[in-house]
């Protein structure tokens, strides 16, 4: 099987590396993609149609985003001709309201209340509190290099729909200091219809547990 693998808004593509190692211990390969080379000013629309171009080689099977980009997920999945998608401790788009709608109500109903305001790109030390908390010492300090901002701005306001017809998978951690634990697995059973898998640890669960997300993905596929 063959895996795209679309980074969030605090890091570069080069966070997956520990993942694609470990899906290749399994057979399977994988493939990033760098949104921020297409700017931030795209649609979320535009944003799929630009990934699924840029694509060479053989069919994607399955899409994995990551944190901010699971409202890119849908689309481009679809524009992949996907046949899994996944959010790995991802937003799940809300289908009739957008990403600032939902803030505006509560911003503490999705967030920790203490991540609120941070850049872990300029601060090595709030990365490491709040994403990079569970990885080891040596991992966390090579995960420093992988920081980087992306902030998609016109994908928040836009009212993303889901992709239903794409089967879907959630992964969800349990001691998540960004996105709120809670909000995940809810909007994953209520948006998606399905039950998350829940794995220990933080935010990154790719960089700190990449052995045990690639499992996960691995079974999901023997499952599919």
């Amino acid at each position: 099987m063959r895996f795209l693998l679309v980074h969030g808004t605090t890091q570069s593509p080069d966070g997956w590396r520990l993942l694609i190692d470990e899906l290749g211990a399994f057979g399977h390969s994988a493939v990033t993609t760098d949104l921020a080379r297409f700017g931030e000013r795209m649609s979320v629309t535009e944003y799929g149609e630009a990934v699924a171009e840029e694509l060479s080689g053989p069919q994607v099977d399955v899409v994995v985003a990551h944190s901010g980009a699971g409202l890119l997920l849908p689309a481009i999945a679809s524009a992949t001709d996907a046949t899994m998608q996944v959010y790995l401790a991802a937003f799940v788009p809300d289908g009739s309201r957008s990403l600032m709608d939902e803030l505006n109500d509560d911003p503490t109903h999705i967030f920790n209340a203490d991540w609120i305001g941070v850049d872990p790109t300029r601060d090595h030390d709030a990365a490491r509190r709040f994403l990079f908390h569970d990885c080891s010492p040596g991992v966390a300090d090579w995960a420093l290099t992988t920081l980087r901002l992306f902030l998609p701005a016109s994908v928040y306001t836009e009212q993303v729909p889901l992709a239903p017809a794409i089967p879907a998978m959630s992964v969800v951690p349990d001691s998540d200091r960004t996105v709120r634990t809670e909000w995940m697995i809810a909007t994953s059973q209520k948006r998606l219809g399905i039950e998350p898998s829940i794995v220990p640890g933080g935010h990154c669960p790719h960089v700190s547990r990449p052995r045990e997300i690639a499992t996960i993905l691995a079974s999901a596929l023997r499952d599919q």
